[in-house]
């Protein structure tokens, strides 16, 4: 029996699925034992799933995918308060939670192995910090990896080797520019206008979130920091929204300091 385990996680955005495509080409010899791994909240978009699909049949692996053990709907209707940026609980409960629990399990089940984690943390994210190992049993069995680090790969470098690939980046980066959950609480107005335009029954869905989240509460947090949903489709505060978003997006293909600096958001 070997004495290495080798994961990578994917969260069906374009830098972690860049490096299963890196480490096929370039580290054959890990991929073939290598094991795909996604935490899925079941509140991903759509196209994030077609994506996963797509990367399963070209890279010809099968993804294991992990859920929580209580979806977003039983937590948040026990106690309806939607998450924020002060109180991350679906991040924690939906994909924390669910890749500590793998990891141990595959510890306990392999302990005469060393895990190796791949992570996609790319070599221009110097202010990204890797993966935390908590307990002892973590420290002393798991073996973090970037080779994103390693090899010098850079954010034009991931588009490159998607391309190259053929399978290109995620559909909702036309849109969006994160992947995560649809209602995604550090999402700009923009990415939700275009969420309610794209994909208006999960910008519904979000927005009843957000109502009962509020009702008969004082004090709550919304989705946005600026507006409630129910607000932000309106036509005046879109037009608002939408022109802004071209002012920027001019305002960031004229200014190199803006184009150094978002490569570090």
């Amino acid at each position: 029996m070997g004495k290495e385990y080798h994961i990578l996680s994917l969260s069906g955005g374009k830098d972690s699925t860049a490096l299963a495509f890196f480490m096929k080409e370039n580290m054959p010899e890990i991929f073939d034992k290598l094991e795909l791994v996604f935490y899925d909240t079941g509140c991903d978009l759509p196209e994030t799933y077609d994506y996963l699909n797509k990367i399963e049949i070209f890279l010809n692996k099968k993804i294991i995918r992990i859920k929580p053990e209580k979806s977003f709907d039983e937590i948040f209707y026990t106690n309806p308060i939607i998450p924020s940026p002060f109180k991350r609980w679906c991040t924690v409960l939906l994909k924390v939670k669910p890749s500590i629990n793998f990891i141990n399990s595959v510890i306990n089940k392999n302990k005469h192995k060393k895990i190796f984690l791949y992570i996609g943390i790319r070599a221009d994210e110097i202010n990204r910090k890797g993966v935390l190992l908590n307990s002892e049993l973590e420290k002393k069995y798991i073996i973090p990896q970037y080779p994103f680090k390693d090899y010098l790969i850079y954010k034009s470098d991931v588009k490159n080797i998607l391309d190259k690939a053929g399978i290109g980046i995620p559909e909702y980066y036309k849109w969006r520019d994160r992947n995560g959950c649809y209602f995604c609480f550090y999402q700009k107005p923009i990415d939700w206008i275009n969420l309610y335009k794209k994909f208006p029954n999960l910008y519904k869905k979000a927005m009843e979130y957000e109502n009962l989240s509020y009702k008969g509460k004082k004090y709550r947090f919304g989705w946005n920091s600026k507006y409630k949903l129910s607000e932000l489709i309106k036509p005046k505060i879109m037009d608002k929204i939408i022109k802004n978003d071209i002012i920027n997006r001019n305002n960031i293909e004229k200014s190199p300091q803006i184009k150094l600096y978002e490569l570090f958001t």
